[in-house]
């Protein structure tokens, strides 16, 4: 199985490019190359975690301690380097601490039956406690060359943050679009039943899914402290909601089955624009968090009245059919 094409990613380009225009009327500072770099790593890790959401959200579930794993796993990871001095060693270490978390929400999820939203939920406080038992709720400062992640330039001219980004989004739409593993997911989150039926091991495929996602998200995180250019776990809060809000703008179904990369990168790169004309214009941020709410609330209304749509367009196809019979 695989996502159907349809018309929704190119109007999510048209409106991208029409709120782009509106923008540059609106401000004389917004098409400028400094701007639009802005935006471009401002988004980075909110579209590196929602590519991990869109994965989850496609199989069926929902993760949502995303964000404070982010924080948990980059913030650690700074500890690490501080510790060895080692980028690898540190890079490889918040990847683990992912992997694991995610290996947990998966096990619980899959293997358990659990609410994905309950268990990953909990797993928010479970990150938190953790990474601020160890440094005693203190910040952790002077990572020196950790910083790199966040802040350093491919060639002298390309910001790491975006390469970061570009490369998980080649990733997610290889792992998607051609491998069985993407289309297992796309099977799962249709009609988990009729994935079981036709042989695919449905507890397995999401507890991968899982693992998956905790190592996006530790990628996010590590770009996150390496941008802040120090270890704040609390950091990582909110970002679940920005990837959720990504995530169904694009085109991802809530209900699963439906979904693509480009979509859910699309959909980050138009909250993006919309945050920053709002920095630009002034805007209050309690006002645009006001507004980022209803976006996901109409985002996802539109997406059930499609999907209610199609099915009675469905229902009255085969009402004729039979008829005719």
């Amino acid at each position: 199985m695989r996502a159907k094409p349809d018309m929704r990613k190119y109007s999510l380009v048209l409106i991208l490019v029409g709120m782009m225009i509106v923008c540059t009327i609106l401000s004389n500072n917004f098409l400028t190359v400094t701007n639009l770099t802005n935006i471009l790593k401002q988004v980075s890790i909110v579209t590196i975690c929602a590519f991990a959401q869109g994965m989850i959200i496609v199989c069926g579930e929902i993760d949502l301690s995303i964000g404070y794993l982010a924080g948990m796993s980059g913030s650690f990871a700074c500890v690490m380097f501080i510790a060895t001095g080692s980028l690898p060693l540190a890079f490889c270490f918040g990847l683990f601490l992912g992997a694991l978390v995610g290996a947990l929400n998966g096990l619980f999820v899959a293997y358990f039956k659990l609410p994905s939203f309950i268990v990953t939920l909990a797993m928010q406080t479970v990150c938190f406690g953790s990474i601020c038992l160890y440094t005693g709720g203190q910040n952790i400062y002077q990572i020196g060359a950790f910083k790199n992640f966040g802040q350093a330039n491919l060639f002298g001219v390309i910001p790491i943050t975006i390469v970061f980004m570009v490369l998980m989004l080649i990733i997610t739409h290889i792992v998607l679009r051609y491998t069985k593993f993407g289309r297992y997911l796309y099977a799962i989150g249709g009609n988990k039943e009729a994935a079981n039926a036709a042989g695919i091991q449905v507890c397995k495929i999401k507890w991968a899914a899982f693992i998956v996602s905790g190592l996006f998200a530790a990628v996010a995180g590590m770009v996150m402290m390496g941008r802040l250019n120090a270890g704040i776990p609390s950091e990582g809060a909110g970002y679940e909601t920005d990837a959720i809000t990504a995530t169904v703008i694009g085109g991802t179904s809530f209900s699963g089955g439906a979904g693509t990369a480009f979509g859910t990168f699309l959909g980050s790169l138009i909250i993006g624009v919309l945050n920053n004309i709002m920095n630009l214009l002034g805007v209050d941020s309690y006002m645009q968090m006001i507004i980022k709410g209803f976006i996901i609330i109409f985002a996802v209304l539109a997406d059930v009245l499609t999907k209610n749509r199609k099915t009675t367009v469905r229902i009255m196809a085969s009402a004729s059919d039979e008829k005719k019979k």
